[in-house]
């Protein structure tokens, strides 16, 4: 036995783990901001005239809405003297004014007035931005290290078009902070074995399908609802083997589906990297209206499943805060291939120190690349 690990005489030429992961393993970049669309606000949460400080990315962040609507998010520094705008910044009109001197800045970074001078602005300076949108009730910003376009967009809920649901939003939300990297909250989808042991399921769970392509995971769970017993708020019918949705987009923006037989539910999580060692976790949750019910405020089975799942949710927290990553675990030969599937896919998501005609995504000179834009 040396530094932990119990080493036996031999290890069998089967090993999932040797045959998954090779003799070296898959190693977590060292560049730790992957490169997609990622929520950094509760879009109600911020009003015409707001300016709200950032910090994502290891970068501080600036997000403030206009008179007109328009969200933006730009690098936190006026290019000026230095002054962060999101501390005491403010919004005039279409533009963003920094506290210290009154240089107005607009959504695109171009600077827009020097109230004071008599050249009115500087054409040749321009602060970063960030590509922003708002999607069902968050706002995304899109990261990528050197700063290209996004090559995708964030996909279409139709459970949220037809007023069938209860709305993502307020009463479903959730934020926390977690001192996780981003990329093993995703490694969630590759583990089904761990909701006996975290979440004290009483049956074991199974992947039926696990799929990466693009920017997209794609994963079918099944998982037994209400073993050994007659009938629960949750199975009234009785026990239930359900399938379990689970879609990744980059390592940012998770869905994750329940089916009737259980509550029909889609969950929207967002893994956003504070810096390198903590992640925001925003969750959401949308259930199927309880019959006659029109209100926004969930209530019967579908509030209870919320609390049932937001308390599922924290109990991962504790593993995850606690956790090392390991560059070659050692895998059981029903997880490996998916783990192992997994971390090749993320890897995509971490350009290096300077923009490369094999970074995915984007063509030799560095423009979106349309093939990439498939999900």
């Amino acid at each position: 036995m040396g530094n932990g690990v119990l080493v036996t005489n031999t290890i069998p030429e089967s090993d999932p783990s040797e045959r998954e992961f090779g003799p070296s393993g898959i190693a977590l970049s060292t560049y730790r901001y992957p490169t997609g669309w990622f929520i950094v606000a509760f879009a109600s949460d911020v009003k015409p005239g707001d300016v709200k400080r950032l910090h994502y990315f290891g970068e501080e962040l600036v997000l403030f809405r206009t008179a007109s609507g328009k969200v933006s998010v730009l690098d936190a520094y006026c290019q000026h003297l230095g002054a962060n705008m999101g501390v005491g910044g403010t919004v005039e009109d279409e533009n963003i004014v920094c506290p210290w001197h009154g240089w107005q800045w607009r959504g695109d970074g171009s600077n827009a007035l020097i109230p004071y001078s008599k050249i009115g602005c500087k054409n040749n300076v321009r602060i970063r931005t960030y590509p922003t949108i708002q999607w069902y009730g968050f706002i995304l910003v899109w990261h990528e290290r050197h700063g290209r376009a996004p090559y995708w967009q964030p996909p279409a809920l139709p459970e949220l078009e037809t007023g069938e649901y209860y709305p993502l939003h307020p009463h479903s939300r959730m934020l926390n902070r977690v001192k996780v990297h981003a990329q093993m909250i995703i490694e969630n989808a590759a583990d089904p074995y761990h909701v006996q042991y975290v979440h004290k399921a009483a049956n074991p769970a199974n992947t039926a399908s696990f799929e990466v392509a693009g920017y997209h995971l794609h994963a079918t769970v099944n998982a037994h609802f209400g073993g050994g017993r007659a009938k629960t708020w949750l199975t009234p019918n009785g026990p239930v083997d359900a399938k379990i949705i689970y879609d990744n987009y980059s390592l940012g923006l998770g869905l994750v589906r329940f089916p009737s037989d259980l509550v029909a539910t889609i969950e929207v999580t967002g893994q956003t990297p504070v810096d390198e060692h903590y992640t925001d976790y925003f969750y959401t949750q949308a259930s199927v209206r309880e019959p006659g019910d029109s209100g926004d405020k969930p209530t019967g089975r579908a509030a209870k499943f919320l609390a049932l799942q937001q308390e599922v949710i924290k109990q991962d927290f504790f593993t995850w805060e606690n956790m090392k990553y390991l560059e070659k675990p050692n895998l059981a030969p029903e997880e490996a291939h998916d783990y192992a599937a997994l971390r090749r896919w993320a890897h995509r998501f971490y350009p290096g120190t300077e923009p490369s005609p094999s970074d995915f995504g984007y063509t030799a000179g560095g423009e979106p690349d349309p093939a990439a834009a498939k999900a």
